[in-house]
Formats: C-alpha cells, sequence, structure tokens
C-alpha cells in the first residue's frame, strides 16, 4: 500500500512539472519592454521612445548606425571612425567649434557625456541632453539629426583631424596592440573582420582622398540603416513628434549600396597561435571554442543563453577554488560565452600563469573542461548559481521604476544593431522565475559537448619574449589536447559549508543616544561602545543600501619596519575570509543574496565599504561584524597570494607601463617609504603574515573609533535593532579614540624628472603642482572648477588648434590631511617631438587665466554641467554616503550639502583667477615625462 501511494504522489509531481513547464510556449518570440514605442519612418528609420523619470528633467539620445569598420574599401581604412570624428567638427547648424561650445553651456560635458564609437559592424553616437528647457530639447534632436544627414565635412576641417586620429592611434599602440594584431587574423580567420579594425591604417588617414571619407558617409549614413532612440523625462508622444520632425526629411541614396553581413567562415584544424613581446607583462592563455551566433528571437533561444550563462558561471567558480590552492597551475582562471563579431559566438576558457607554468596552466584548463565533459557539474553547484541569477533578475525588477535612463538606452541599441533581445524587467524577472527551477542540471551538463568542440578551436598564448623557450609548441599543445581524454579523472567534490555566517548571534546592546538632523533627513545613534552610526533613509533606490564604516588611525601610526605588514592588512582578510569561512566559502554561502563587503587599512585610516539589498541587510551586518571580530588565518592562502604576487611582479617588471607608475610613484613620493607601494619581487618579504593580522586586528578592535554611514532603503525602526545586535555589540570604548599621524609624505617642487621606458614612439606629461595650504571649502571648489575650466581650454588648445593630443585632463583638490595641501595636475599623451612645444601650449593656457581670469561662457559652462551633476547626484545613495562622510573628515557643518546650489552660484572668476595665480606657479611645479627609452629614428 506504501508503494503504491508512493507511486501515485510521485506520479502526481510528474504531472504537475510538465504542466508547469508547459506554461511556456518556447517558440514564442521574446517581447520587447511594453514601455518602449517602436516605429518605423517612411523613408526606414527606426525610433525607439520609452518614458523614464529618472533622471528627472533629461533624455539619454543615441543615433545608432548599422555601419562600422567593416563596409570600408580598400582605400578607405579607418575612415569609418573618421566619419565620426567629423560629426564633432562642423554640421548643417553648428558650425565647428559652436556644437562643442553649445552642448557645454547646456551641462553637456566633451567625452563623459558627448561622445561616439565605432565598431566593426556600427557606429554609435551617444547624447544626454536637458529636458526641461524646450528649445535645449529640440537643439538636441537637431543635433542628432545633424550627425545623420548634416556634417559639412569641409577640407579644412578633414585635414585638422587627421593629427587628433594619428594621437588616437598612438595612444593605442603598445605591446597589447602588437600582439593582437598578430592572433586576430587567427580567431577571425580569413573574414573581413580580420582587415578592417575600427582604427584604420595611418597611411591612410594621413593621405586619403576627401572624396573617400564622404563617400562613405553618404552610402552608409542613411535613414534606412540608422535608428533613434530617445529615453528620458519626456512626454513618448512628444519625443515622437520630434522624431519624426527632425529625421522624415532625410532620404536615402538612388541605387544604394546593399548593407551586407560579413562571416567568419568555420575551420576544421585547431589554431595555435604564440605571440611574445619584449613589453608584455605576463603569461596569457586562452582556448577559444567559436560556434555561429546563437539567434536571440524566442524564448527558447533566451533559455538556451542562460544555460550557457549557468554553465560558464559554475566552471568559473570551480576554477576559482583551484587558483586557491598550493601550488595552484594559474594566478587567474575563468570561462564564458559571449560574442566576437554577429556572425561569431564563443565559449572561452582562460588564465594568467606564472613563469614555468605554461604547460601545467593549459593541462588544467583542458582537464576542468573534460571533468565537467565526464561528471558534469553537482546540484549544490547548480543551485548556487540559480540563486544568484534569479537575484540579479530580482533585484532589476525592484528598482525597474527607479532604474536611470542611461542603463536603459543600451538595449534598444543592441536591439537595433545585432538583434539582441530587448525584454523589460518584470518580463525577465516572471521568465526567470518560471524558466530556471526548470533547467535540470541534466541538460547542463550536455552542454560540454556542444560548447568545447574538436573544431573551429583557437588557442592563444601572449607571453614576455623571456618566455619564448619555456612555450611549448604548436604540436605540443596540439599534443596536449588529445592525451587529455585519456587522463584519469576523479568527480569534483564539493565542500559541505555551515548554512549561516554567525553560530552563535551577539547579544544586541541598546542605543545609548539618538538625534535627528531633520534638515537632510539624517539620524545619529550613539552606542555605549562609543561607535556613531549616520542613517540617512531615502527612497531613491528600492532594492539599494550603501554603506561605509570609517575610523582614524591607518598604517600611519606604525613604525617604518611595520609598513608593508601595516599597508597590507586589509588584502589579508580578503584573500583569507572571515570566520570559519575562506573568500572561496563565503561566495557559496552568500550565493543569491546582494551583500558585498570590503576591508581596507589606508594611510590614515581603516575603512569597511559596500553594499547590499534591504532583504539581505542582517547577512551583511552579520559579515561586517565578522570582518571587526574574526579574521581568519589561512597560511596555506597567504602562500598562494604571495606567489602569485611574486609572479606576477616579476613579470610586470618588463612592461613600460607598470616602470613608469613605479617611477612616478617613487617622484610624488620623494622617495619617502610610508608612501611606498610594493613594485618589486623581492619587496614581498616585508609582509609578515602574524604582524599583518595583528596590525589588523588592532585597527579593527574599539568600534568606538568608528563612524557608520548607511543611506538607502532602511527604515530606523526597523533597522535599529539589527545596529544593536551587530554594531552595538562590538568590542570598544569612546575614551580610546585615536588620530592618525604624520608621515611627512610630501611631493617635491620646483624640478623636473625624466622616465625613459618602452619602444614606442609616444610620451606622457604630467605638470604636478602641490604645497601646504590650511583646508578651505571655498578654495577647494575654486580648484575644481580651474581643473575643469582648463581642461576646456586645453582641449581647444592642444587637441583642436594644435592637433597635438587626442585626450588632455586637468584637475585639482584641496584635502586636510595629514595636513592641509592642494594638488593640481595637468596630464596628456603625445608623440616626442611635440612635448616642448605641447607644455609651452599648457603654459599660455594657464597664463591667460592668470592674467585674465576664465571667461564668463567658460564658467558658465561648468556651473551648468554642476548644477545638473547635483540634480542627479542628490538622488542617489552613493554621493549622500560619500557627503556624509567627507562631512565628518572635514569638520562641516551638515547644511553644506543644502547650500551646494548657493556655493555653485558664488564661483566667480576673479575666485578661479586667484586661485591660478596663487598656486600654478613653477615653485609649487614638479615637471614629469615619459619619454622613449629607444632612440628616436
Amino acid at each position: 500500500m506504501n508503494i503504491f501511494k508512493n507511486i501515485l504522489v510521485a506520479f502526481v509531481f510528474l504531472l504537475a512539472s510538465e504542466a508547469a513547464f508547459c506554461q511556456i510556449s518556447l517558440d514564442e518570440k521574446v517581447p520587447l519592454d511594453p514601455r518602449v514605442k517602436v516605429g518605423k519612418l517612411d523613408n526606414g528609420l527606426t525610433y525607439y521612445i520609452q518614458y523614464n523619470p529618472r533622471p528627472e528633467n533629461k533624455v539619454e539620445l543615441r543615433l545608432a548606425i548599422n555601419a562600422g569598420s567593416i563596409l570600408e574599401e580598400d582605400d578607405q581604412q579607418g575612415l569609418a571612425h573618421f566619419v565620426e570624428h567629423m560629426a564633432f567638427n562642423g554640421t548643417r547648424n553648428f558650425e565647428k567649434n559652436e556644437l562643442v561650445n553649445y552642448l557645454q553651456s547646456i551641462g553637456v560635458s566633451f567625452g563623459a557625456d558627448l561622445n561616439a564609437y565605432t565598431g566593426f559592424d556600427e557606429t554609435v553616437y551617444i547624447l544626454p541632453i536637458p529636458s526641461e528647457n524646450e528649445a535645449t530639447l529640440r537643439n538636441g534632436f537637431k543635433v542628432l539629426s545633424d550627425w545623420a544627414g548634416g556634417v559639412l565635412m569641409k577640407d579644412e576641417d578633414i585635414d585638422a583631424e587627421r593629427g587628433i586620429i594619428v594621437e588616437e592611434w598612438r595612444t593605442g599602440e603598445g605591446y597589447s596592440k602588437r600582439m593582437q594584431d598578430q592572433y586576430l587574423p587567427v580567431i577571425l580567420h580569413n573574414s573581413k573582420y580580420a582587415e578592417r579594425l575600427p582604427i584604420g591604417k595611418m597611411e591612410i588617414v594621413e593621405n586619403f582622398d576627401y572624396e573617400s571619407l564622404r563617400n562613405f558617409y553618404r552610402d552608409w549614413y542613411r535613414p534606412d540603416n540608422m535608428a533613434v532612440i530617445a529615453v528620458g523625462d519626456v512626454d513618448p508622444e512628444k519625443l515622437e513628434a520630434l522624431v519624426k520632425e527632425h529625421f522624415s526629411d532625410l532620404k536615402n541614396p538612388e541605387n544604394a549600396k546593399e548593407r551586407k553581413s560579413f562571416e567568419v567562415p568555420k575551420h576544421q584544424e585547431t589554431f595555435v597561435s604564440v605571440v611574445t613581446d619584449q613589453e608584455a607583462p605576463g603569461i596569457q592563455l586562452q582556448f577559444f571554442y567559436k560556434h555561429k551566433a546563437l539567434p536571440t528571437e524566442t524564448k527558447e533561444d533566451y533559455r538556451n543563453l542562460l544555460i550557457r550563462t549557468l554553465y560558464g558561471g559554475m566552471l568559473t567558480q570551480r576554477l576559482d577554488e583551484i587558483r586557491q590552492k598550493p601550488g595552484a597551475p594559474f594566478v587567474f582562471a575563468g570561462t564564458g560565452y559571449g560574442n566576437f563579431v554577429r556572425d561569431l559566438d564563443y565559449f572561452s576558457a582562460s588564465a594568467v600563469v606564472a613563469s614555468g607554468k605554461i604547460e601545467t596552466g593549459l593541462q588544467s584548463l583542458l582537464l576542468e573542461n573534460e571533468r565537467v565533459a565526464r561528471f558534469g557539474f553537482t546540484e549544490p553547484e547548480l543551485d548556487r548559481v540559480k540563486k544568484s541569477v534569479l537575484n540579479s533578475a530580482e533585484r532589476s525588477f525592484n528598482e525597474m521604476d527607479k532604474a536611470e535612463s542611461r542603463s536603459i538606452v543600451g538595449r534598444y541599441v543592441n536591439h537595433f544593431l545585432g538583434g539582441r533581445f530587448a525584454d523589460g524587467e518584470k518580463w525577465k524577472h516572471e521568465f526567470y522565475q518560471e524558466i530556471i527551477p526548470q533547467i535540470t542540471l541534466s541538460e547542463v551538463n550536455a552542454l560540454a559537448g556542444q560548447l568545447v568542440r574538436n573544431e573551429n578551436r583557437v588557442v592563444i598564448i601572449t607571453a614576455p619574449e623571456g618566455e619564448k623557450e619555456n612555450i611549448p609548441s604548436e604540436t605540443a599543445v596540439l599534443a596536449l589536447m588529445e592525451e587529455i581524454a585519456d587522463t584519469s579523472l576523479e568527480p569534483y567534490a564539493d565542500k559541505a559549508l555551515a548554512e549561516n555566517l554567525m553560530e552563535e548571534l551577539p547579544i544586541p546592546v541598546s542605543v545609548l543616544e539618538t538625534e535627528t538632523i531633520a534638515s537632510i533627513g539624517l539620524t545619529t545613534l550613539t552606542f555605549p561602545n562609543g561607535a556613531k552610526v549616520f542613517v540617512k533613509p531615502t527612497d531613491f533606490k528600492n532594492d539599494e543600501i550603501i554603506f561605509l564604516a570609517k575610523g582614524d588611525g591607518g598604517v600611519s601610526l606604525y613604525p617604518d619596519e611595520d609598513h608593508y605588514s601595516a599597508s597590507y592588512a586589509g588584502v589579508l582578510v580578503n584573500i583569507m575570509g572571515v570566520g570559519s569561512f575562506s573568500p572561496s566559502d563565503l561566495r557559496k554561502v552568500l550565493a543569491g543574496k546582494t551583500v558585498s563587503l570590503t576591508p581596507n587599512v589606508l594611510t590614515y585610516s581603516q575603512e569597511i565599504s559596500g553594499a547590499t539589498s534591504p532583504k539581505d541587510l542582517e547577512t551583511t551586518l552579520q559579515l561586517l561584524h565578522l570582518y571587526f571580530t574574526q579574521p581568519r588565518k589561512d597560511q596555506e592562502l597567504f602562500e598562494v597570494y604571495m606567489a602569485n604576487q611574486k609572479a606576477q611582479l616579476a613579470s610586470a617588471l618588463s612592461n613600460p607601463d607598470y616602470q613608469f607608475s613605479k617611477a612616478l610613484n617613487r617622484i610624488i613620493a620623494d622617495g619617502n617609504l610610508r608612501a611606498m607601494g610594493i613594485y618589486d619581487p623581492e619587496d614581498l618579504v616585508n609582509i609578515d603574515l602574524d604582524r599583518g593580522l595583528e596590525i589588523y586586528a588592532e585597527r579593527f578592535a574599539n568600534a568606538g573609533n568608528f563612524e557608520f554611514f548607511i543611506t538607502g532603503n532602511v527604515d530606523l525602526e526597523g533597522i535599529t535593532p539589527l545596529l544593536e545586535q551587530y554594531i552595538g555589540s562590538l568590542p570598544g570604548s569612546p575614551d580610546q579614540k585615536e588620530a592618525y599621524k604624520d608621515l611627512g609624505i610630501r611631493a617635491p617642487r620646483g624640478q623636473k624628472e625624466i622616465v625613459e621606458v618602452g619602444v614606442d614612439q609616444k610620451s606622457q606629461v604630467i605638470l604636478y603642482f602641490s604645497g601646504e595650504i590650511p583646508y578651505d571649502r571655498k578654495k577647494a571648489a575654486d580648484f575644481g572648477y580651474l581643473g575643469e575650466i582648463l581642461t576646456i581650454k586645453l582641449i581647444e588648445s592642444l587637441r583642436e588648434e594644435i592637433g597635438g593630443v587626442y585626450g588632455v585632463g586637468a584637475n585639482g583638490s584641496l584635502s586636510s590631511r595629514p595636513v592641509g595641501n592642494f594638488s593640481f595636475s595637468v596630464s596628456f599623451p603625445c608623440s616626442p617631438e611635440k612635448v616642448e612645444s605641447l607644455i609651452e601650449a599648457t603654459w599660455i593656457e594657464i597664463q591667460k587665466i592668470q592674467e585674465n581670469g576664465p571667461s564668463i561662457e567658460d564658467l558658465n559652462k561648468v556651473k551648468e554641467k554642476r548644477r545638473i551633476a547635483l540634480e542627479e547626484n542628490l538622488k542617489r545613495n552613493s554621493y549622500w554616503n560619500a557627503q556624509l562622510s567627507a562631512i565628518r573628515t572635514y569638520g562641516l557643518s551638515w547644511d553644506v550639502i543644502l547650500e551646494a546650489e548657493k556655493s555653485i552660484d558664488s564661483v566667480t572668476p576673479e575666485r578661479i583667477q586667484s586661485a591660478a595665480k596663487e598656486f600654478l606657479t613653477k615653485e609649487n611645479l614638479i615637471e614629469i615625462r615619459k619619454n622613449p627609452a629607444k632612440a628616436l629614428d
């Protein structure tokens, strides 16, 4: 009778499961987000429009062109990208320089906001525009329309832009580019993609005929080949009307060229590409298993993509466990499913390995793929990764009414250009909830035979030149791949873990004192242990809480002999875990939860920062408590970390960027040990595990030395008991607060330093001004404005007028630690031949501001940008958290947050001029140049 009953229950369960599965018809198309309106004009232009109220008074505009470097003729290589540049150099309604000037005047900054990019198959223009003003909104669409069909391309403007693109190319030159040029044609075997890198060929860029550029624009910038996307805080009907008004008159050319698609041919053989370079900073191994791009139309397609995501996630977690074992074959490793170009997807397994471990690294990657193929994954592994994926979808769903437009607009760009899914958060959440539980372990395991196959394989090995003798030959690599099938393997064994972070919960300690700062909605809770907690409830996000715990002291409290152990104290805990949990164990226990905390011991403070969601707040506070009270010692993990660091540092020494960073650190620190990080492998012996953990324990021993800042979707009444249990219970005393010490770290002044590294003909210039000055909030603001204004002028001069740089930036700040001080820097990469003239041009722009002050026009550009940024930031949890912490650090009034707009209004040209005259002097300057070590030809 019992047997019959069990069979009946099983049968009923089977029917229920089948019924649940049948609720989804997998051959149905995945719907677009119902909030988006998609339409097409008579001329073929597609548009996507969605109302989204975050941030207020702003619309994210995109112009997507279904054309990139793949469509260039032989004499046009680099011109798809060149067209993109020309869109900012004069259009039908905006003469050269007028466009950028206008957009800056309404708070849109060049580079940070206004931008564009060119790829193999597409070109995309990015324009966020304020929308509260009718004329501004209309002008935004006018700009987009000009890009689509009104770029002037005057001869003189084309010639002026050639040099800028050469400088962009120069910026990208180096070991990475040299190696890519060798292995990319192997990955993109026998395809046109291998011959059409978007940056193009400089001999063509410098010499092409004007009409070649105009022809590319006329051929491919046409309405049936483009889309306008508008997402933001404006009535969709109004946005649709603006699209029709500004784009309906665009016409397709007669006898328009066919927009062909391009394929990457298949190959049965396995290609092995070994690439070495004298400046390569390490050894990387990559296996690519190439596949025809997956379709992205139906629910079944979506389900297939999900299964690949689960597969890659589980295999990556296994590899991460391996790298943490003694004698691990690699430093880092991971797998994933992705897309190279439209026609080509790939499954990859890659690793960074130490010298002497190339063959064992290759073997390990192959073995783990083979282990999955033979034995599959385990149910606990699948459950964990399912939880993580479901949690991600749930968070997106919870935030769908608070999502910012810039996080939405890209899905419609990708839908138009590549047919990618553009489902909404609600549909995705419901689909995931229904479909993910139905994905079985057997069907995930079955993917091994589909993803890892013998055909269409590419193996890439990149390494420093000095490793050439240690790299196995192509024949040896191929033999290794064949031998794996005969290797004896054991199934993966999953470690049993506790379900909860804490076995015994701490005893709560009640709040001692509560203070309310009503003007900014802040509550301060003080506990008997001296800990102060500042809670700022907000409704900016539904599923976000930002967290910071900060105390004074840091590395500064320790003598020179403890410098490295103290500097790495936080790192040691991060690599070893807390309580009984290693970092790998923590990831498993926290699977499906939004819990992120990182402890750190800095020069003048120690802190723990991170983020969580309301449902996981208690778990996060438990982890916080453990970071304070139970840092974990693990000798094996420490030794693995040291071995990996030693290998990475040894490899990095040949890299010129690393060499320059090392030299720059020494120069700015004036050789002071207390400002030094570890740059050489031999310095690692200065990190003592026991002393580092002892210092960490001391830094976090007294909660009374800490202030805790919590902003986000929290309820004060609901959070208080949790704070009492996990923060009030921390050991501490309000009478034992500590202060940091001045370590005497000061940058040198009044000198010049030249660093010669690298073989590429490119230089880097840094003008670094510094000195001591009492901290003053107004002067701090002036320094920030001076940096932004000088950046505007340097872009106009060094880039647009001279054509000597691709990018240039200036920024300045004031600090109160360790004493009141200022720092201001100007930085740009350039050709070695132009260093002197560009430095001279920089000083001319500085002197103009010193003698005349900035123009009202330029100051207002920065003011408008800051007004918009302030309006948006005041509705971001991260901004409030940072501001609250800064107010306490600098001893300011809480009301400075409310006075921010007045502070913007109060800045004058005279204040900026005064700051430039007082601080940007040769006496305060150290001039640093990076030049190539190789003599100029």
